[in-house]
């Protein structure tokens, strides 16, 4: 994925998107004025529809709104989709379910992907693909040398 600004292209997974919606650190500090600088954000339209089934979003509907203005939304990658499913048996252990896999065809050209989620970590060693760069939020804020 090409950078803009020179600023890489981080997708984020919806349990991430939750502990920032509830304010828990760190990933209540992925949207500061000094991350936003460094990075872009993404999520696919499986985030998307996760996050709108959360109870943070329905407790505090104007922070969509926030995400909106600073997160975007790429198409689901039916093509390595496809390649990924070639895979299945050995991520059928690994991954708890399908939208996993449309997750990860979306981040597939990110820079990083930003999750929780052991199984999606596992996931990706199975696939053995170069990007993204799975880390935690915490393990990004290091590596963008921002204070948290």
């Amino acid at each position: 994925m090409q950078h803009s600004n020179g600023r890489p292209l981080v997708f984020l997974d919806t349990n991430v998107v939750a502990a920032y919606l509830r304010g828990e650190p760190p990933s209540s500090h992925l949207f500061s004025n000094e991350v936003l600088k460094k990075v872009r954000f993404a999520i696919n339209p499986v985030v998307l529809q996760e996050i709108f089934f959360l109870a943070e979003t329905r407790k505090h509907p104007e922070i969509l709104q926030e995400l909106q203005e600073e997160v975007s939304v790429l198409p689901l990658n039916f093509e390595k989709a496809e390649e990924y499913l070639k895979y299945a048996a050995s991520l059928r252990n690994r991954i708890a379910h399908s939208n996993d896999v449309l997750i990860l065809s979306s981040a597939a050209e990110c820079d990083y992907l930003v999750t929780y989620d052991q199984a999606l970590r596992q996931a990706l060693r199975t696939l053995s693909t170069s990007k993204p760069q799975v880390v935690t939020p915490e393990q990004l804020l290091s590596e963008l040398g921002s204070k948290v």
